[in-house]
């Protein structure tokens, strides 16, 4: 199983994110740590996808680049917000930023678990990618999906009163596909390797995500030049990453100097 990381399939999920354009908490907390600083913020948006982030950031940053490798999200970012000398879309492979190389982005953002649908093993890449763009003193963040949340909660979803029937059907189609994804998880396994692949519902099952330990993600950090990271959960609250809770998804803040 590899992770689901072609342009085509975020193609035809364009749609389905192209009506949200709120930040999640955890997000929002960079509007404060820069708060009275935005005008000299220089922004890498990685993985904008239909614009949910740009919505808020582009009008924020002194200079605002948004990056997706999935031509028919970017077309929908362009759209929604149009481009200028301050704001820029680009399709382009995250595992390759060399058109911005050494250009000290105070800010890197890469949103709503993005990375956890390129395949393990270019993980790092990323993450060295994102080095070679960001300043000294500048701001990584990204979120991906825990393996503290695993197993996954297979609970009978309730129906919904206004579509009883077809609610229904979907929430016996995904308790019975958690339950068997559950089944195929090696935990041991993935404990010990810090990662994980999982089909764990989203979009019908139609994508596979990669799940990894707090631990294995600050250790991948530290390898590429961001020593200092914080971990928050999905309310924005800060948590250590030895108990970070049952949270899905985490929430990293990093940086290169500590």
């Amino acid at each position: 199983m590899s992770t689901s990381g072609d342009a085509a399939t975020w193609d035809r999920l364009t749609d389905f994110y192209a009506t949200d354009l709120e930040l999640r908490p955890a997000e929002r907390s960079l509007l404060e740590r820069f708060r009275g600083q935005w005008q000299k913020v220089d922004m890498l948006d990685l993985g904008v996808g239909a614009g949910r982030t740009a919505y808020t950031f582009a009008a924020l940053a002194r200079r605002y680049v948004g990056v997706d490798f999935s031509p028919r999200m970017i077309d929908q970012a362009q759209r929604l917000l149009g481009e200028d000398s301050r704001t820029r879309f680009v399709v382009r492979d995250v595992r390759d930023l060399s058109p911005w190389h050494g250009q000290d982005f105070g800010l890197v953002l890469f949103s709503f678990n993005g990375i956890d649908a390129v395949d393990p093993a270019d993980r790092g890449v990323v993450l060295s990618e994102v080095r070679k763009v960001i300043a000294d003193d500048g701001l990584f963040a990204f979120s991906s999906h825990s393996l503290h949340a695993l197993p996954l909660d297979a609970g009978f979803r309730k129906p919904s009163v206004r579509a009883p029937l077809g609610s229904t059907y979907r929430s016996i189609r995904r308790t019975l596909g958690l339950a068997r994804e559950n089944r195929h998880l090696d935990l041991e396994q993935a404990w010990q390797r810090g990662w994980t692949l999982v089909r764990d519902g989203a979009h019908d099952f139609s994508v596979v995500l990669c799940y990894v330990s707090p631990q294995h993600q600050v250790a991948e950090l530290a390898k590429a030049g961001f020593p200092s990271c914080e971990i928050l959960d999905m309310s924005g609250r800060r948590v250590d990453a030895q108990a970070p809770g049952r949270d899905p998804h985490l929430f990293y803040i990093a940086r290169p100097s500590g």
